[in-house]
């Protein structure tokens, strides 16, 4: 016993004396926001998990057969912790997706809202690059052939299965989609919208499936920096950001 507690202890001080001479951890090195872009789609509909943080936010309001006006919003987001990328492990959490729905309606009074978080990969969460094609579980935002979107989400006191239909192009946010965010010139980020999206599909609530239709505005944002860490914010209704129109 009292040999086995000493091969023990042995093999605990090489681990710690191996550990001490090890490399050191392999920190991702993002991409940083620089002026000039030029978007390519349908690409840039998927992920850049080259940058830091970034996110798919749909909003809008929808109109049951009734004639009830809801409100809804879903929001996919993807970041990439600084975890050593030299580690072998699968459960490494190398990459994270995460989302939040939320629908509103007034004859309820409060807010109905859920949300996901995952690790990417284990066929719980992935984010493809060549097109939007997010999935956390069972929650999706999907792009078709035809330009269309798609979300499904299985929340625990609604559901959503609604289709976007863009009635025009792609609109590049800021200069040409770099949007500055603080006096550094990479406090910024890539950003574009989809505005205009007609809405149609089903939303379960109270147990009731019902048709909707509506509108809705598709934002895309990625980044690798935060804002200064002198800010607190920024104003949503500065008429200088200026929308140019693209393409898809």
């Amino acid at each position: 016993m009292a040999k086995t507690i000493s091969n023990l202890i042995v093999g605990i001080m090489l681990c710690f004396v191996a550990g001490a001479h090890a490399s050191p951890a392999e920190r991702p090195a993002f991409a940083t926001v620089v002026p000039g872009r030029t978007f390519q789609f349908p690409a840039d509909h998927g992920a850049h998990p080259e940058f830091r943080n970034e996110w798919w936010y749909v909003t809008g309001w929808l109109d049951t057969e009734g004639g009830e006006p809801l409100g809804f919003q879903v929001t996919f987001f993807r970041s990439r912790p600084s975890v050593d990328q030299r580690n072998p492990s699968a459960f490494a959490a190398k990459e994270i997706l995460f989302a939040h729905a939320a629908l509103s309606d007034s004859s309820l009074g409060k807010l109905l809202h859920d949300e996901r978080a995952a690790r990417v990969g284990f066929g719980l969460a992935q984010a493809s690059v060549s097109d939007t094609d997010v999935e956390l579980n069972d929650w999706t935002l999907k792009r078709d052939g035809e330009g269309r979107f798609h979300t499904k989400i299985a929340a625990k006191d609604f559901a959503l299965d609604l289709t976007f239909a863009p009635t025009q192009g792609v609109m590049l946010e800021g200069e040409g989609g770099y949007s500055r965010k603080g006096p550094v010139p990479t406090e910024a980020s890539y950003y574009y919208s989809v505005p205009h999206l007609a809405v149609s599909g089903e939303v379960v609530r109270s147990g009731r499936k019902m048709s909707v239709k509506g509108s809705a505005w598709l934002d895309r944002e990625w980044s690798s920096s935060y804002l200064d860490e002198n800010a607190v914010g920024w104003d949503w209704g500065n008429p200088s950001s200026s929308c140019e129109p693209s393409t898809a």
